[in-house]
């Protein structure tokens, strides 16, 4: 095969007038401060970032970044401050208003976060966490009917959001629905067998209603996944204390 040399050397010429585009000294800024902030030296990158937008007032970058890193400082008003300047400059990224929802609710503000990721679904309605969030806010304001909405409709649309079923099922419990809550948990596992809280739901939920045997059979079972998580100490102690309540050999007639 022939090789065309004068080919090559045009191509040679026109790569070498090829520049890569020099960035701002206010980007150059947001990626140190990025570094910091994945580095969790939350402190460090805000100061970086405020540098960054003292040289340019429209940098999006120093602004989302900035709010990260307040938001992992817990300064959650600061973060709000921050993002609501982003939206000014752009109102139409999901994102955007999904962390000012997000921020809201870590602030205790359930009822004002609900505006904001109403806007970011609005905006995207494939956002499933916003869609979440939601109904988290729904629930914080007692509107309970409004979150086991969302809930059932993202099970319905998402059947693999496995979120969704594990959160319904938590509410379900807290409002003393255990019969409700642990067909939902089991619906979970069906979809996802490895789910390990689902089995602490089930058996929390059974215990709850007074189903020992069952109560028992499924802190079990939670134990067999995940014998050394966080939860795994109550479940070991509960299940020792349904065997001694209720299985014991001086209590072999309580069983239920």
């Amino acid at each position: 095969m022939q090789v065309d040399l004068s080919v090559n050397k045009n191509l040679a010429k026109v790569m070498s007038k090829v520049t890569m585009p020099e960035h701002s000294k206010a980007y150059n800024l947001c990626v140190k401060a990025d570094a910091l902030r994945f580095a969790k030296m939350y402190q460090d990158a805000v100061q970086t970032y405020l540098q960054a937008i003292m040289l340019d007032r429209n940098e999006i970058k120093a602004y989302s970044g900035l709010a990260s890193a307040y938001k992992y400082l817990k300064e959650y008003k600061k973060a709000i401050n921050t993002l609501l300047k982003i939206v000014e400059i752009d109102d139409s990224n999901d994102e955007y208003f999904f962390e000012l929802g997000v921020c809201h609710l870590l602030d205790g503000r359930p009822a004002e976060a609900i505006q904001y990721l109403i806007k970011a679904i609005l905006i995207n309605r494939e956002n499933l966490e916003a869609q979440i969030q939601l109904a988290i806010a729904h629930e914080l304001v007692n509107e309970t009917d409004l979150s086991l909405m969302i809930y059932n409709k993202l099970i319905e649309t998402n059947p693999e959001f496995l979120k969704a079923y594990y959160n319904k099922a938590a509410m379900l419990m807290g409002m003393g629905s255990y019969m409700e809550a642990s067909c939902t948990f089991f619906q979970l596992i069906k979809r996802n067998p490895d789910y390990y809280k689902a089995y602490l739901g089930i058996a929390m939920s059974f215990d709850k209603m007074a189903k020992y045997k069952d109560a028992i059979r499924y802190y079990k079972k939670f134990l067999e996944i995940k014998r050394f998580s966080e939860d795994a100490v109550f479940a070991r102690e509960r299940l020792n204390e349904l065997r001694e309540e209720h299985f014991s050999k001086e209590n072999k007639f309580s069983i239920v």
